[in-house]
């Protein structure tokens, strides 16, 4: 009796371990080629799987259902692997895309020196002042590079006429990445910008100091007709500019 009881749990845990060996997560491909094996993890581009031939990687975009198989059942999971952490271990925000209508206004401090003896599309560096804001986000950040070139430039002699000076904005680099933009013509930053700017009344100063400089012949934001004739229209480095938006710009935050 005591050995016919020893060979029935015996036949038994063969069983258990039989049940127990051939559990195993099934892998459905959309070419309908079904794997059987072991899930090894992924990321939110691929599903690592191994079964009898290695393990491998598996496309999420080529899965139609990954089955996990346990003790206590069967359950059926999403193809998608869940994303990947940042390394802070905590969730990145995704991308949000917002547009800067037209009419935006971008306060730039010139990089360079341009004027109205410039050659006609001569090109020129300016950085962002500060921040533009789209809503409550920051879309540009203070101090990102934007360029820009000269429309047209028009020297008059010292005999008649006034000379001129049309400058735009072309391109602004978020991120590092060019983007074309439309603005208008400078104006010359206002009191409230230059505030708004956190450089307050010591850089208004200098502002003035510089256009007032009238042995360099600087005329910033002149008029033609508060200009004397054949005087230079002249902008320095350090000059701060107003330009407005003509076209609203669609870009991408939070990459």
């Amino acid at each position: 009796m005591k050995e016919l009881m020893n060979k029935y749990f015996s036949t038994i845990a063969g069983l258990l371990v039989f049940g127990q060996s051939t559990q195993a997560d099934t892998l459905e491909l959309k070419n309908g080629t079904i794997l059987s094996g072991k899930y090894q993890g992924g990321t939110a581009s691929t599903v690592r799987f191994k079964n009898d031939a290695g393990e491998q990687a598996v496309e999420t975009s080529q899965v139609v259902a990954l089955t996990f198989t346990s003790a206590a059942g069967a359950s059926s999971a999403p193809a998608a692997a869940p994303p990947v952490p940042s390394p802070t271990g905590r969730s990145q925000p995704a991308p949000a895309s917002v547009t800067l209508p037209a009419g935006t206004t971008l306060l730039v401090r010139m990089m360079d020196s341009v004027s109205s003896k410039s050659a006609p599309a001569a090109k020129f560096t300016t950085k962002l002042e500060t921040d533009l804001m789209a809503g409550d986000k920051v879309a540009v950040k203070a101090g990102t590079t934007i360029y820009g070139q000269v429309q047209s430039a028009n020297q008059a002699g010292r005999a008649a006429g006034h000379s001129t000076l049309d400058i735009r904005l072309t391109e602004m680099a978020p991120g590092g990445k060019p983007m074309p933009i439309t603005t208008s013509n400078y104006a010359e930053a206002g009191e409230a910008s230059i505030k708004k700017a956190g450089r307050g009344a010591a850089a208004g100063a200098a502002i003035g100091a510089m256009a007032g400089d009238a042995g360099k012949g600087a005329a910033i934001g002149a008029t033609a007709g508060a200009l004397r004739r054949g005087q230079t229209v002249t902008i320095p480095p350090g000059a701060l500019l107003e330009f407005q938006l003509v076209r609203p710009v669609s870009l991408t935050i939070g990459e």
